[in-house]
């Protein structure tokens, strides 16, 4: 599951369209299918003192065989995930696999 995020860290709006039809496309490609719920979240941003930040989201899940997360899927999703933290200002982008969730705060790839 991948949250696309509707705001960048500073509060700011971002094209949370644009992002969202990119995962889903990103996540089908790699997947077979992808499904999005929109919701509300709240995160806390520690590395400015611990606020609260609140705002709409979209999740988005794909539901695979084990066979097609791999090396190949994963790297090719962490440099999507990276370049959407990157160009939507993000403090950190989630993801979680197999009820593991795993954050990325720093966009390297």
């Amino acid at each position: 599951m991948v949250y696309v995020p509707s705001q960048d860290r500073d509060g700011g709006a971002v094209n949370h369209e644009y992002w969202l039809d990119q995962t889903l496309e990103v996540m089908t490609g790699l997947f077979g299918g992808a499904t999005a719920t929109s919701c509300e979240g709240a995160w806390r941003d520690d590395g400015r003192g611990g606020r609260i930040k609140r705002e709409s989201i979209s999740t988005v899940e794909s539901y695979l065989p084990r066979s097609l997360w791999n090396s190949k899927t994963a790297k090719e999703l962490a440099i999507f995930l990276h370049r959407m933290g990157r160009e939507a200002r993000q403090g950190e982008i989630g993801i979680l696999v197999d009820h593991v969730y795993l954050p990325i705060s720093e966009y390297t790839k």
